[in-house]
């Protein structure tokens, strides 16, 4: 049994902001079935009673949430220093669940840091995350975290939007890097969402122009005008395909995100003005 503790404040402990240190990301690469006697029989149970059939048809080769984490954690090796906090970041479920990516951090990763995974707010996982990991900074003085953001596309049931592919993004949080604001709101309705862009957006744009990446969610015309040029994350991956373009240039740009069963707003700037 493992428990996350809400981040209460350490007595004396220094506040930290964590900015933005590393990105890396990373393709799946199969490391698993889902047609084992095991998961079979965990597919049948998971599915019955939610009016949901498995599909035999579909249990082919995957990713877990493992081997995604393991390819990122080896690109970002040698870190400077320990990571104070590692958070899983996800809305598709994993291959197989008798893996845990957040176990293996807290083995692979020096001092065995708190390791957790965030899910249940849909494709605003990551931005949950890197709230709950600035929080935790902020009250016991860490200077180094790490969150890993997760899609996997083998699912043996059918699915609304069924992901493109496998994928991961690393993003490597510490004290003194790259400034990196982050709203993030629950409750959130659909019809509300074009005033409550209205109202934080501009708090994110005083530095000047910056690249808008929006992501599944959220319709480009809902933004506010005059907001610059604005682009649509790739489809097919509910996490990460808003976060893995940072890789590439991770010094000025402007992410929004909504999940609209969950209502969950996200809203991330790189760059400019912490």
């Amino acid at each position: 049994m493992y428990r996350t503790t809400a981040p209460v404040s350490r007595p004396g402990a220094p506040a930290t902001t964590l900015g933005l240190a590393g990105v890396v990301r990373a393709v799946g690469v199969p490391d698993g079935r889902l047609d084992d006697e095991f998961s079979l029989r965990h597919f049948t149970d998971l599915t019955a009673g939610h009016d949901v059939a498995l599909r035999p048809d579909l249990l082919a080769a995957g990713t877990t949430f493992t081997a995604l984490t393991r390819a990122l954690h080896e690109q970002l090796e040698p870190l400077a220093g320990p990571v104070d906090v590692a958070i899983i970041a996800h809305a598709t479920p994993d291959l197989d669940c008798r893996s845990a990516a957040a176990t293996y951090l807290s083995e692979a990763l020096p001092n065995g840091p708190l390791s957790f995974s965030v899910s249940d707010v849909g494709v605003c996982a990551p931005f949950a995350a890197i709230r709950l990991a600035r929080d935790y900074a902020a009250r016991h003085g860490y200077r180094r975290a790490l969150v890993v953001i997760a899609d996997q596309a083998t699912l043996p049931y059918d699915v609304a939007d069924r992901p493109a592919g496998d994928a991961g993004v690393a993003l490597l949080l510490e004290a003194g890097a790259t400034p990196l604001a982050l709203v993030h709101r629950t409750g959130v309705a659909g019809r509300d969402l074009r005033a409550v862009l209205a109202s934080v957006l501009p708090e994110f744009l005083t530095d000047g122009p910056t690249t808008v990446v929006v992501g599944s969610g959220v319709d480009p015309d809902v933004l506010p005008d005059g907001i610059g040029a604005v682009r649509s994350a790739r489809a097919g991956y509910p996490c990460t395909a808003l976060w893995d373009g940072l890789a590439d240039s991770p010094t000025r740009a402007l992410l929004v995100e909504h999940d609209p069963v969950t209502g969950d707003l996200g809203v991330a700037s790189v760059g400019g003005t912490p």
